[in-house]
């Protein structure tokens, strides 16, 4: 995916706005909207021909590019992010993050990035001056990054297409973020022109806008089945294609002659007179091997979970398999999981920093540096396979790391303190009960 880089000493002037957005919108966007249409499931069957005028022409889409981008964000996603301080100030930087529906934005965020290989953020200030971060359609977003190696983010270009006029013109709008401003602009259609509009601080102390890329090459994570998607939809309906043809096959008469008459009353009944001796008849069709067409297809869905590296979660052996087992089903999975999940760690980071400037302008601390964020996967959970582990690290690491490992333990510290006044309670009823039993004895 092509990126944009300026030398940090240069200013991002309007001619050069104008540069970028025009090419963006000529060799970016387009790569983009491909991706968007394969996980709609908008795929080539949908333009399929007929090859003759009355000839069956089946589009039938089964879109394995969004369950595979599903399957991947359950499994990253589908337990929440955690996010734990001890520092003082965290509960203002949680109210921010709860305010922000914190959970359903880290699925998206994530989502974005799976799809499109890239996801874009944005954190401003609403009206009511509340700290807002919200992901960004990346087709909208244009990052521009430092030309050295640290390739830091300088600027971030946002495309905004309001709903058409009167005259059926849309209003377009472009936004400029830097380290300090917000630079607003009206444009026409083509970008051919911009013309200010506003100039506003931002509050953030850098460009509040996070870029996530998936990985290197900024590549979806079903985008190396599109072609394996493709033949599988033209197999599954050119099958189709020949049923049908096989259901509509033409009647043949061979040595007898039938008219008009006698053709609607066979239809009518179900029923085929033959009076003559040597008349035969039988339906013209093509053999179709459906061992063929179903090994195929077989194969094209193998090869698809393969090349995407996301176990068949609907193959009957998966639900039957032990905790062990599926682990070992989910390691290819896991390994392109992990390889992403440290730049969505590191985008998570971001976000929490650019919150961290508001929350340090009333407490005066910056709180970026003492978030833990952690992850945990939503995987099926053999309980006595983790309670067998647990009791085997007891001793050699904390309680409160062990009881973390435990998927239905949300605040392990929380937890220890309720262990701690069970304990309490079951002393305190053992030496009543002790106590009292001496007491009967002595009477």
């Amino acid at each position: 995916m092509k990126n944009y880089n300026i030398p940090k000493e240069e200013q991002l002037t309007e001619d050069k706005i104008i540069k970028i957005i025009q090419d963006f919108t000529t060799i970016v966007i387009p790569q983009f909207n491909k991706k968007w249409k394969y996980y709609e499931g908008r795929h080539q069957i949908l333009y399929k021909e007929a090859t003759d005028e009355g000839k069956p022409n089946n589009k039938v889409v089964t879109n394995f590019v969004k369950n595979i981008v599903q399957q991947y964000s359950g499994y990253a996603t589908g337990i929440p992010v955690s996010y734990q301080s001890d520092e003082e100030g965290f509960e203002e930087l949680i109210d921010i993050l709860n305010y922000n529906d914190v959970d359903a934005e880290d699925v998206e965020f994530l989502k974005q990035a799976l799809i499109f290989g890239r996801a874009a953020e944005i954190c401003y200030l609403d009206e009511e001056g509340k700290t807002r971060f919200t992901y960004d359609d990346v087709r909208n977003i244009i990052p521009i990054y430092s030309a050295d190696l640290n390739n830091d983010m300088l600027y971030a270009i946002r495309l905004i297409k309001n709903k058409l006029t009167t005259e059926d013109v849309a209003d377009i709008y472009v936004e400029v973020y830097d380290s300090t401003y917000v630079t607003i602009y009206k444009s026409t259609e083509g970008y051919h022109s911009l013309d200010l509009l506003d100039k506003h601080v931002h509050n953030f102390s850098q460009c509040p806008v996070t870029i996530l890329k998936l990985n290197e090459e900024e590549e979806g994570v079903a985008e190396t089945v599109f072609s394996l998607q493709d033949a599988y939809n033209n197999l599954n309906s050119g099958a189709l294609d020949d049923w049908d043809a096989f259901v509509d096959s033409l009647l043949v008469l061979k040595g007898g002659i039938a008219d008009d008459e006698d053709l609607a009353a066979m239809k009518k009944h179900r029923v085929l007179m033959l009076p003559n001796e040597g008349q035969d008849a039988y339906y013209l069709s093509r053999d179709t091997s459906t061992t063929n067409i179903t090994y195929l297809l077989d194969n094209a869905e193998t090869k698809i979970y393969e090349l995407a590296h996301c176990p068949n979660f609907n193959d009957e052996k998966f639900g039957t398999s032990s905790g062990i087992a599926i682990r070992y089903k989910m390691m290819p999975m896991e390994n392109v999981t992990a390889n992403f999940m440290y730049n969505f760690k590191k985008a998570l980071q971001r976000r929490i920093e650019l919150i961290s400037d508001i929350v340090a302008k009333i407490n005066g601390e910056q709180l970026w540096r003492d978030i833990s964020i952690q992850f945990t996967r939503n995987i099926p959970s053999d309980l006595s396979d983790i309670a067998n582990q647990i009791n085997g690290f007891r001793g050699l690491v904390s309680d409160e790391t062990l009881l973390s490992q435990i998927p239905f333990v949300d605040n392990p510290e929380e937890e220890i303190e309720k262990v701690s006044k069970q304990q309490e309670k079951e002393m305190e009823l053992a030496y009543k009960w002790t106590t009292d039993s001496e007491g009967s004895r002595e009477r």
